[in-house]
């Protein structure tokens, strides 16, 4: 691999994290994989990130590396590692920050963002979302479900000269991106979305279309955003929940995002830790600590963790 100041780093570089990368690095972006599963980024760099699904099959010769001390600097750093790894991770790449350097997290769950900004500094870290979907489906090789606009904002909420222009940048280069005046907001609209979603995919190993179809489990569903939205209230973020349900409906809808299984399902197929305790963890927490109720969240937290143990004792 010979750059070494890449414009774009995609840290984190899984089902999503390859299929933005590749997005645009076809676009004529300079893009490298930056990723810590060796035979992934190995399959990439001999043979190309092979993608099937949207778009057509294709192969993609994208720069890809295990060794982030190959790098001098980042420009933008897409933050799309399992949200447990984000603390390392950010470490990791913590000497291709200089003053210009921004960082976007596009990953799940609640608190990567200030995971981040406690390694790399507040002042280079955006909060970002997007409803994109893609499905590892071996070492070098996804499948891609479609696409969707991809949100990024100021943590702090407003619109700024800098998240307009990467925006800019972003959907220019086939990464349809918009700029959110209330970032936050947004990410825990996502959340509501993952918490209705990925633990009943998880436990039933069942796509988002499957699970919104069958009554008995959409009804937990629908429970658990009731939950969450309750908790999101109590921390001063009003959601509008007929706003929250289209936007389920929307994921979960047949032909695209929706035949997807959760990452936390695909996770749990693969004997890997998951994002419960940022997903439905967090909420939890949140919910103690207003005094909010999350019996639901409970149990199915509960029943994530204990697939997960499972998983540890037969590995």
């Amino acid at each position: 691999m010979s750059k070494q100041d890449p414009e774009i780093l995609i840290v984190g570089a899984g089902a999503m994290g390859a299929l933005f990368g590749s997005i645009l690095y076809e676009k004529g972006r300079d893009v490298v994989l930056y990723d810590t599963d060796t035979a992934h980024i190995k399959a990439i760099q001999e043979n190309g990130l092979k993608i099937e699904g949207f778009g057509g099959n294709r192969s993609v010769s994208i720069p890809a590396t295990t060794d982030p001390g190959l790098l001098n600097s980042a420009e933008l750093l897409l933050f799309q590692c399992k949200a447990p790894g984000t603390r390392v991770a950010a470490q990791s790449v913590k000497h291709l920050i200089k003053e210009h350097s921004i960082c976007i997290s596009f990953q799940n769950g609640l608190g990567n963002e200030e995971l981040i900004s406690e390694e790399l500094g507040q002042k280079h870290v955006l909060g970002g979302l997007t409803a994109m979907a893609a499905v590892l489906l071996g070492p070098g090789k996804l499948q891609d479900f479609s696409r969707v606009p991809s949100h990024i904002g100021e943590m702090y909420g407003g619109i700024s000269k800098r998240t307009e222009s990467i925006a800019s940048r972003l959907t220019e280069s086939g990464l349809e991106t918009h700029v959110s005046e209330n970032i936050r907001y947004d990410i825990w609209k996502k959340l509501l979305g993952n918490i209705s979603m990925s633990a009943l995919s998880g436990l039933t190993n069942l796509t988002s279309a499957f699970v919104n179809a069958v009554p008995e489990l959409k009804s937990i569903s629908l429970q658990a955003m009731e939950e969450a939205l309750e908790v999101a209230k109590a921390c001063g973020i009003e959601l509008e929940r007929e706003s929250v349900v289209k936007g389920i409906e929307m994921i979960s809808k047949p032909g695209g995002t929706g035949d997807n299984k959760s990452s936390l399902c695909v996770d749990l197929l693969n004997g890997r830790k998951t994002e419960v305790d940022f997903i439905y963890g967090s909420v939890i927490r949140r919910g103690e600590e207003k005094q909010v109720p999350t019996p639901t969240l409970r149990v199915l937290h509960s029943l994530v963790k204990g697939m997960e143990a499972k998983n540890e004792s037969t590995v």
